[in-house]
């Protein structure tokens, strides 16, 4: 009976500590969530800004660095030409073509 009492005890004592350390093991993944739906609304607000600026659409997107710099690449349409531009990922200033 003594037995069968400590080993409840530890399985308490485990259950315990998991669950205090559980909502901690979430924190990494949280942040990282929470940093790339920040990228994916600075890729959507720049590709909105080059499908004005260009008159285009922007129909290919492909993440690319130019200098160490984090930058999209953007295939462009419009009713005369396709063609490919390279912007800054953040800033959305365009890098080379255009």
């Amino acid at each position: 009976m003594a037995t069968l009492s400590n080993s409840l005890t530890r399985v308490r004592l485990c259950l315990a500590l998991l669950a205090a350390w559980a909502p901690l093991a979430w924190l990494p993944i949280v942040a990282l969530a929470a940093q790339a739906a920040d990228a994916s609304g600075d890729q959507d607000r720049i590709i909105d800004s080059v499908q004005k600026r260009f008159n285009a659409r922007v129909v290919r997107v492909a993440q690319t660095q130019l200098n160490g710099r984090a930058a999209l690449e953007l295939r462009l349409l419009s009713n005369q030409r396709v063609w490919t531009i390279v912007v800054d990922a953040h800033s959305g200033d365009v890098l080379s073509g255009g």
